[in-house]
């Protein structure tokens, strides 16, 4: 039996997908090697794995029954790499960014690591909120920078940074000539906002946002990447919500705008298992403390103090707590 690395993983990406095409794309790999690759691993097994037709790629009897050992040797091959890598690098840490981490907060903490700490190695990755819940606990990721706090078992919340909400929007909406919107205005329009599939959390949090006011949004689904959901904003497909940090993190075409009344703040920190007490990770909340304290907290202080509304609303990590 002769059988490798590689190919698991095309067996796994396929399995997943059930298309050559997004296999290709996903693992940057044409469709013919992907083909050659899932070939030479049902002759090395000597059983069918996929059945394929013009509509569509489905797994087999014997290839569900290989999912679960193909996981198990990659999941074990991961944490052989995994710990390899800490022997050879002690300071070595994987963190997944929400979007203030990544736009905001990210670069102090890359240049105050390569400054005071060369030697550490931070490895960063793009996750959905989805993803984080389920890979936190797993130990596929060590920390998650600059997310609400998230109903993982374990897990130590320490907060860095509470922000306000504004209003993005196209330079072209026709609010954007106003110096503030009000919360009414998104009665007319609609609210883009994350797939359910990404995050279950955001869509129930901007009906929780607007019900004091009597408005229930109309949402346009976009993946959770805040990078796309300021295209379809910058498109005028609808409005954004997001932090009044991340003025300084949108395309040219787009403006943030305040709101007349008080809503909700945000709550954002850092995330990790209780459990790693590493000393990468110790280092690293240390060092991202320090760059929020010296470039997050005193932006904070000229915010704009808005009107009162009737009532309060829950906040997100409420949300996300009592889910």
């Amino acid at each position: 039996m002769d059988f490798r690395i590689r190919q698991l993983q095309c067996f796994l990406t396929l399995a997943e997908l059930l298309s050559y095409n997004k296999t290709a794309r996903a693992l940057y790999m044409s469709q013919p090697t992907i083909s050659f690759q899932i070939k030479s691993l049902e002759e090395a097994f000597g059983v069918r794995l996929f059945e394929r037709d013009r509509q569509q790629v489905r797994l087999t009897e014997a290839g569900s029954t290989f999912r679960n050992y193909a996981q198990s040797i990659m999941d074990t091959v991961d944490a052989a790499h995994e710990k390899l890598n800490r022997i050879h690098s002690p300071l070595h840490l994987r963190v997944a960014c929400g979007p203030v981490g990544q736009f905001i907060l990210l670069p102090a903490i890359l240049r105050m690591l390569a400054e005071r700490h060369p030697e550490f190695d931070l490895e960063v990755s793009e996750l959905t909120t989805e993803q984080q819940i389920t890979r936190l606990p797993e130990g596929k990721v060590d920390a998650l920078l600059m997310v609400g706090s998230l109903p993982i078992p374990g897990v130590r919340f320490d907060p860095l940074y509470e922000d306000t909400l504004v209003a993005v929007i196209s330079s072209h909406h026709v609010l954007a000539q106003q110096a503030d919107i009000s919360v009414e205005s998104l009665r007319s329009y609609p609210i883009i906002a994350s797939r359910l599939r990404d995050c279950r959390f955001h869509q129930p949090f901007l009906r929780d946002l607007l019900e004091p006011f009597g408005i229930t949004p109309r949402i346009i689904e976009s993946p959770q990447s805040c990078t796309v959901q300021f295209a379809y904003a910058a498109a005028g497909e609808g409005i954004a919500i997001a932090t009044r940090a991340m003025e300084s993190g949108t395309f040219s075409n787009l403006v943030t705008k305040p709101f007349r009344e008080t809503l909700p703040t945000l709550q954002l920190g850092l995330a990790a298992m209780t459990s790693n007490e590493s000393s990468a990770m110790n280092l690293f909340r240390s060092v991202a403390e320090e760059c929020a304290a010296a470039i997050l907290l005193p932006a904070q202080q000229f915010a704009r103090k808005p009107k009162i509304v009737p009532r309060s609303v829950p906040v997100f990590s409420e949300r996300i707590q009592a889910g």
